[in-house]
């Protein structure tokens, strides 16, 4: 489907175009029932379904203390925290009789709707007819579980799959299991945000020449993966009019687009010198509005006129990951053949992992909620706030770092650079081998520079061993990873940054002598 062509709207439309995508083994995926879903008046015994009486349940209550401010280090009687009650009967949406008993693998209700709608002010799709009836949401068990599903439905021997050069590498295992191939897409490393990410004409002659190109024995690609805000390894995001030739390149050579985004909503404005600490989240000017407008990086769901993109969210950076709760956004379609695969394997993910979001969401709202604004609104106002909150700690963290790396001598000597990261949990920092020629055996000094690094005190990730392919991508990866997430305050982060200047200052002292 090509630029300024009507979008697919119904599902027989849909069906059409998105067909073809399918891998083969869709065909053979179908849940065989013994029960008939049909509604049954209150006045039927039911007898039908394997279920437990809820009086089975061994838990009758749970209740939390919820914290509204990450780090919170109040008086547990503070104003800050609130708490949610749930037992057999409530709350009436969601008791404890209904999140602990089977369900409907799509998600339980309640949480399924707050999804949807968080989805449709922030990211609605072009594509979507006036009710949003072409398009939907289904919960998932975590994103590497969202991702299984989705390759699962879309590849098999026949697909080759483009992933950004540096990725998370278990999205290459879930693609690769099933049968598909994996080609690396050149990035950007650069500081520019108006450049980083793919790059764009690399990615435009590679398929303009597809025929005649280094993959031409493959079959031209269907899929395109990527982590396209705060990019994992590198934390950095593709701009807007990148993102508008990525999609236009995806309606010429008719690809999909999976858009990963686990840490979009931690947004980083860029780091200022003058004020190492200036953290823009603590203005007061700061409105909910403004973060969604001016703050946060939009999906390719809005651009995605085709109904050709299908994006995956998660609640694991921004709740807890042992939760193990994700979304899926896609087209009505793809994602009735995604729930089908999740039918006949997992079913619905965990009731209590509903349960506690949910009610955690809703318990931050009704402890702010004014009679001025629906329920519906404070919900999702309050579940932003959070985020906000969530996000300003992240890029509080991502200056005391910065600050911290440039202090050190190994930085003042030139030994390397930092690629400032414009949104997620990570920070690149990329040798600078100066008079020295980089290596040719450059994974195994990268390894030797890993020994000195731990025998210094500090862990991080060797940039080679999240390349798609380590011969292609050989010459860019001479970085680390380092994350600022696990760290326990400013000071622990402050001691690591001094213990990576001094692992790297040492190597280099090696590789002078």
């Amino acid at each position: 489907m090509t630029a300024g062509s009507t979008a697919p709207v119904d599902y027989a439309s849909l069906k059409k175009k998105f067909q073809p995508f399918l891998s083969r083994r869709v065909e053979n995926r179908s849940l065989k029932c013994f029960w008939n879903a049909s509604e049954l008046s209150d006045d039927v015994i039911e007898l039908a379904g394997g279920m437990p009486n809820e009086r089975f349940f061994p838990v009758e209550s749970i209740d939390l203390k919820i914290s509204k401010v990450p780090f919170n280090d109040n008086p547990k009687w503070h104003n800050s925290f609130t708490t949610a009650h749930l037992d057999l009967n409530s709350p009436i949406e969601l008791p404890i009789a209904r999140s602990l008993q089977y369900a409907e693998t799509k998600g339980l209700p309640p949480l399924l709707h707050f999804v949807k709608d968080m989805v449709c002010r922030i990211n609605r799709p072009v594509f979507s007819d006036e009710t949003e009836s072409n398009w939907d949401v289904i919960l998932s068990g975590g994103s590497n579980d969202s991702m299984f599903k989705v390759f699962e439905t879309i590849c098999d021997e026949s697909t080759t799959v483009m992933i950004e050069e540096f990725t998370f590498t278990p999205a290459m295992s879930n693609v690769e299991a099933t049968g598909a191939k994996v080609i690396p897409i050149k990035m950007d490393l650069t500081f520019d945000r108006e450049r980083q990410g793919i790059d764009v004409e690399d990615l435009t002659r590679l398929l303009d020449n597809w025929s005649t190109g280094p993959y031409k024995h493959l079959n031209k690609p269907k899929v395109l993966y990527t982590i396209a805000t705060g990019q994992n390894p590198t934390g950095m995001s593709v701009p807007r009019w990148k993102r508008e030739k990525i999609y236009q390149l995806a309606q010429k050579h008719d690809f999909l687009i999976v858009e990963d985004d686990p840490y979009g909503y931690m947004y980083f404005p860029s780091y200022n010198p003058q004020n190492p600490l200036e953290n823009p989240y603590d203005s007061s000017d700061l409105t909910i509005e403004r973060y969604l407008n001016d703050f946060l990086m939009k999906s390719f769901l809005t651009l995605d006129t085709d109904a050709r993109v299908i994006r995956l969210e998660t609640f694991s950076k921004i709740f807890a990951p042992g939760l193990r709760l994700s979304f899926i956004v896609a087209n009505k379609f793809l994602l009735q053949k995604i729930l089908d695969l999740a039918d006949i394997t997992t079913r619905a993910p965990s009731g209590t992992s509903q349960a506690i979001v949910y009610s955690t969401i809703k318990a931050m709202a009704e402890s702010e909620m004014s009679s001025s604004v629906s329920f519906r609104d404070a919900m999702f106002e309050s579940w932003i706030k959070w985020i906000m909150q969530i996000a300003s700690k992240y890029n509080h963290r991502k200056n005391v770092t910065l600050k911290a790396l440039y202090e050190t001598e190994s930085y003042q000597a030139g030994h390397f650079t930092v690629m400032e990261p414009s949104a997620g949990m990570f920070i690149i920092i990329k040798l600078d081998w100066g008079i020295f020629d980089r290596p040719d055996n450059l994974p195994q000094q990268m390894d030797i520079l890993d020994e000195f690094l731990v025998k210094n005190g500090v862990k991080l990730v060797l940039g080679y061993k999240m390349a798609v392919c380590q011969e292609y991508s050989e010459q860019n990866s001479d970085f680390l990873r380092l994350t600022i997430a696990y760290a326990k305050d400013d000071d622990q982060l402050i001691e690591a940054s001094r213990r990576i200047g001094n692992g790297i200052k040492e190597f280099f002292d090696t590789v002078r002598s």
